[in-house]
């Protein structure tokens, strides 16, 4: 009997029943969903992105997941599907997951499909995380130069798509007799049909067509660009093999190939087989035989794209081995006898962080390749490079629109003369993924021979400007640089470098025909250098001034340039070409000096020019006379007693020579201590430069103003002098100047006091006029009072002695920044011009 219990525990039994269904149905699925994510990781390590595709899509379509969009992402980049990529990229970057890279790779694929715009975001935003990455900048930077790209090579070039091409890859052609070897995925007529996982198509096999030249058409020049071409037939059955082969290179003679090839004999520790480079000497015929794998060939990592130099004696190739900058690197092997060298590496100027790959050792000296981690257009784009020197390669050049695109553009090769030739892309308008291109060059060759105009010799590193095209151009070790010109075209290049003027050339290819060079000669004449240079002494010691600040200032308003000087007192400055320069000298407790009108406007080799500065202080620690007896000339240098400078300075080697040996100064002179003709000190025995005692006096000018007998006119004589003075005070903006006005002891005091009070009135009035303000000169008429002899009063005395008693001094009253000031009287002028006097009271 069924009773309600056994109902109720007959309910229990099937909702236990039905949880433990959905319980292991629920399992199922989970079981189901890690079994693909494993086994799309499995495909995925192991390069079958087509299968790793399928499996990652399956599992989306039940569940978000991180991992299965990352991979999916990963996957649709590596087979150049953009579109998708794009797609799920842009999933990827908002995932807590996401990794710096991913931002790279978004705006990557944005680019790549047209839409530099947004790619500059996400590129900045890589840039902010990774910023030691180069291709984040790189990148970042070709949105800024798309335009630039896009047009200065667009009309150089006619690119157009070969016949041959299938509707499956079909790339990287080399000339090989009386055609073209290229590698494609066409399959057609196999017996078995064979496919490789990444992409889902035939492998890869080399493939021989000829191209018969159709002569005719189009501009002299252009013929050796028309071809018509055959039926496309696989190379050799002893270089093709069951895996990929692609990207070969001949040896000049055409007896020797190197091809690249996937690894058939071995794999790599993850289980995929590495590309290598082989070699095969040639039968005759079509026939190759002793296949061989190059030295520096490795199971671990890839060596690809080989690209023999025209001499035959180098081969440039790609590789990820170990110790590179990134993905795929650009190395070189030289052919030592019978042997190929270790691999170098073309180093951090070619190489980046993302890949370089499919080199071209081009017949102008060029090496040509493609990257994807330099500014371009997006995808790989192709750019060349020249050495200029052993192992320096010149910052990498872009070839330009419309030889690169927004797509993958790689595996270009130039004819002999460099006019036409093939490359490899996957732009739109194709037959299917990668087609050959041809092109041929509507424009004539340019080289620029930049030299140095005193020697004929090249001139290496000169920076060349187009004013067409504003594209640059570096010159190689042989002064040369190698650019292409628009026919029926004039335009100015430019030449600079460091030590030389600037210079320009025009150059035409007006009546030029294709083939033919435009040469252009751009001599640079040596830069002149000008220099000024001296030395600041203090006007009492006679010694060089220490801790004075030189100012240098020109004609057109520059900044001015300073400097403080040392123990030696010198100070030395560069000037530049056509300007005018004032240079001033200026210490605590001293009187500012300058000289003006240093000019370099009529000089035209290289040239120093030489001033000195006498700094006066504004006390009198010292007498004016130095060691020895020595004393201050009035070119600046110190003078031994009987006038002579007994130190000079040798303009032509700057040693300091003394003028009684001839041979360059040793020990101590005049208070300094020389070595071999060099200032090593001040000798502390003698004086110590730059010392001053206010307790000692105060300061007077050397300057002096005679007037004839009973007159205030200004002299002729005492211009000079007067001009002296207003320099000063101009150079001294802050001084408080007395202009002391004297008679000789003749006529009675009133009258001389009057008299002496009208000149120094002359003296302000002069000085007013030209500036200075009238607070800062006090004139002071002293009579008879202060006499520099002894004239006085009904002494009999020489017309020459009453003369050097009318006079008018200027010293030192007081400054605005100053604390204190003695006076002290100067010394006379002892060549004071002497007048006869006229009706003198008594005679000499």
């Amino acid at each position: 009997m069924f009773t309600p219990l056994n109902k109720i525990a007959s309910k229990m039994l099937r909702r236990s029943l039905l949880a433990v269904l959905v319980l292991f149905i629920g399992m199922s699925a989970v079981s189901a969903q890690s079994s693909k994510l494993k086994r799309a990781k499995k495909y995925y390590d192991n390069l079958a992105y087509m299968e790793a595709i399928e499996l990652y899509n399956l599992v989306l379509e039940k569940e978000d997941n991180p991992e299965a969009k990352i991979y999916l992402a990963d996957s649709y980049r590596k087979i150049n599907d953009t579109d998708n990529a794009e797609y799920w990229y842009g999933q990827v970057v908002r995932l807590a997951e996401a990794q710096p890279v991913h931002k790279l790779y978004y705006g990557m694929m944005l680019q790549r499909n047209g839409k530099c715009d947004l790619a500059r975001e996400w590129y900045a935003q890589y840039v902010e995380a990774v910023p030691d990455d180069s291709r984040g900048n790189h990148l970042e930077q070709a949105c800024n130069f798309e335009e630039e790209l896009m047009s200065k090579n667009a009309n150089i070039f006619e690119i157009k798509p070969l016949s041959i091409n299938s509707n499956m890859d079909d790339f990287s052609p080399a000339f090989y007799k009386d055609g073209l070897v290229f590698a494609s995925e066409r399959d057609k007529g196999s017996a078995v049909k064979r496919a490789h996982s990444w992409t889902g198509n035939p492998f890869l096999e080399l493939f021989y067509v000829d191209a018969k030249s159709t002569g005719g058409g189009g501009e002299e020049g252009e013929s050796e660009c028309n071809f018509q071409y055959g039926r496309p037939k696989k190379f050799s059955s002893e270089v093709n093999d069951k895996f990929h082969e692609a990207a070969v290179t001949f040896k000049p003679d055409q007896s020797e190939i190197f091809f690249t090839a996937n690894n058939y004999k071995g794999e790599a520790d993850d289980g995929s087989r590495k590309l290598k480079i082989y070699s095969a000497v040639s039968k005759g015929g079509d026939g190759w035989s002793d296949v061989q794998g190059l030295p520096f060939n490795s199971d671990e990592y890839s060596v690809a794209h080989p690209s023999l130099h025209p001499d035959g004696n180098r081969l440039f190739f790609a590789s990820d081995m170990p110790g590179g900058y990134g993905g795929m690197d650009l190395y070189y092997s030289d052919l030592e006898g019978n042997r190929w060298s270790p691999p170098i590496n073309l180093g951090a100027t070619v190489n980046t962080e993302g890949h370089e790959i499919f080199p071209y050792a081009g017949p102008n000296g060029r090496v040509y390749y493609s990257s994807d981690g330099l500014i371009g257009l997006g995808g790989l784009d192709i750019f060349y490079i020249e050495e200029q020197s052993e192992g320096n390669w010149n910052t990498p050049i872009n070839l330009g629109f419309p030889v690169n695109t927004i797509a993958d553009d790689f595996g270009i090769i130039f004819n002999e003369t460099g006019m036409c030739g093939y490359l490899s892309s996957d732009r739109d308008g194709g037959s299917g993924g990668d087609d050959i291109y041809s092109f041929t060059k509507t424009a004539a060759p340019v080289e620029i021979f930049v030299y140095d105009e005193a020697t004929d010799l090249p001139i290496e590193g000169a920076t060349i400007t187009d004013a067409c095209t504003g594209a640059t151009y570096i010159t190689n070790a042989n002064g040369k640089a190698l650019l292409d010109m628009k026919l029926n075209t004039c335009c100015n290049f430019g030449a600079v470098m460091e030590g030389y003027l600037e210079s320009t050339k025009e150059g035409c290819t007006k009546e030029m025909l294709l083939g033919d060079v435009l040469r252009v000669k751009i001599p640079l004449k040596s830069a002149a250098n000008f220099n000024i240079e001296g030395i600041v002494f203090d006007q009492q010691t006679g010694l060089p001034l220490e801790g004075a600040e030189v100012e240098l200032t020109n004609d057109t308003e520059d900044a001015p340039q300073i400097l403080i000087t040392d123990a030696t007192g010198q100070f030395t400055f560069e000037l530049q070409k056509d300007k005018c320069y004032t240079i001033k000298a200026s210490k605590d407790l001293y009187l500012a000096s300058s000289v003006d009108n240093q000019c370099t406007t009529d000089l035209s080799g290289s040239t120093t020019l030489q001033t000195n500065l006498n700094l006066q202080p504004y006390t009198n620690t010292n007498t004016g006379v130095g060691a020895d007896g020595a004393e201050m000339g009035d070119d600046g240098m110190m003078s031994g007693p009987d006038g002579m400078s007994r130190v000079v300075k040798d303009p032509n080697t700057g040693l300091w020579i003394d003028s009684q040996t001839g041979e360059p100064a040793e020990g101590g002179i005049n208070g300094m201590v020389y070595e071999k003709g060099d200032i090593v000190g001040s000798d502390p025995n003698v004086f110590e430069p730059g010392k001053t005692d206010p307790a000692q006096g105060g300061v007077t000018f050397l300057l002096h103003i005679y007037y004839d007998f009973d007159q205030s006119y200004i002299r002729g004589d005492a211009e000079p002098e007067l001009e002296r003075m207003l320099t000063t005070l101009n150079d001294n903006p802050d001084l408080i100047v007395e202009i002391g006005s004297h008679t000789d002891s003749r006529g009675s005091y009133r009258y001389n006091n009057r008299l002496s009070q009208r000149r120094a009135e002359a003296v302000v009035r002069w000085l007013v006029e030209r500036g200075v303000s009238q607070d800062r000169v006090v004139a002071a008429g002293y009579g008879e009072n202060v006499n520099v002899n002894n004239c006085s009063n009904n002494i009999p005395c020489s017309e020459r002695e009453h003369q050097m008693n009318r006079r008018t001094e200027f010293k030192v009253i007081g400054c605005t920044s100053c604390d204190y000031l003695n006076e002290t009287i100067s010394s006379p002028n002892d060549s004071v011009e002497v007048n006869p006097c006229v009706g003198c009271p008594f005679d000499d």
